[in-house]
């Protein structure tokens, strides 16, 4: 097969975005039960999980788990803010942050994931119409469990999208201000080849991230720089398009109520969205 150099910096790409997705899920002995995708975020001190509000609802988020180091599973206690007290609500503006306690920090660092800095999320971004976005994560259908035993096998999706067109945003009850519609098809054709095939199922890639791609030939290390620009939170397949929430909405929520004013503040214009958040606390 021909050597496609497009294919091998998004491979880069994505496997480095993975490195920062844990997969969140709840206790189902002798194993547990994946639920959907976060983000691990470090500002200055603080280490937090970023991810869809339905996941981490006000009701059900202190019996969730995700990845530490040693393999193994850590529960979430730190203090949360989320727009949905449970995971039945309807809303598009969908987020929660979780900022790790100090007693379970030590149990996150140092393992297999790493943390976002700020450095490399995008405030205030304006979508690039033609331009490369991805997501990766770990779809729910993608995880393969293993009978009998305290484990399973996570499958990632990654997929190399595009924006929608701005008029695509009104059509369908969307606020460009607020959110980034990205382009989905049940079928592609992969790298270097004409036939298409059936592309993973979505279900469950909440809260994974949407990143951007400003120029593949800029790199680090010979990974090209990537940006996290949204939240993944909702499936408009059959409508050919996935749904993200701008991450301006968590930067906004880490300065205003975290105090990380280190953040640039968004230009963007949210109304009361973050005058009606939910916050717990479990130290």
């Amino acid at each position: 097969m021909e050597f496609d150099p497009l294919e091998y910096l998004f491979q880069k790409v994505a496997n480095t975005a993975l490195m920062v997705t844990p997969i969140i899920s709840e206790p189902a002995p002798p194993s547990a039960k994946p639920l959907g995708s976060g983000l691990y975020m470090k500002l200055k001190n603080d280490y937090f999980l970023v991810t869809a509000g339905h996941l981490l609802n006000l009701k059900s988020w202190k019996n969730l788990l995700v990845p530490g180091n040693n393999d193994k599973m850590v529960w979430l206690n730190g203090m949360i803010t989320t727009t949905y007290t449970d995971e039945k609500e309807k809303s598009n503006i969908d987020f929660a942050v979780l900022r790790f306690s100090e007693r379970q920090v030590k149990h996150l660092i140092n393992g297999q994931y790493g943390f976002i800095p700020p450095n490399r999320i995008l405030i205030n971004h304006k979508v690039v119409q033609g331009g490369y976005y991805f997501i990766a994560g770990y779809p729910v259908s993608g995880v393969k469990k293993t009978a009998g035993k305290q484990e399973f096998i996570p499958i990632p999706l990654k997929l190399l999208s595009y924006p929608l067109k701005d008029e695509k945003y009104k059509q369908h009850g969307f606020n460009p201000e607020h959110h980034i519609l990205v382009k989905y098809q049940r079928k592609l054709a992969p790298f270097n080849s004409d036939i298409k095939v059936i592309t993973k199922n979505v279900t469950g890639i909440s809260g994974s991230g949407l990143w951007y791609v400003p120029n593949w030939k800029k790199n680090y290390k010979g990974v090209p720089e990537f940006f996290l620009v949204g939240i993944m939170i909702e499936d408009y397949r059959e409508s050919g398009f996935l749904v993200a929430l701008r991450i301006d909405f968590v930067t906004e929520t880490l300065l205003q109520v975290f105090g990380h004013n280190e953040l640039e503040s968004t230009n963007f214009k949210f109304g009361d969205a973050l005058h009606n958040l939910n916050a717990s606390e479990i130290l």
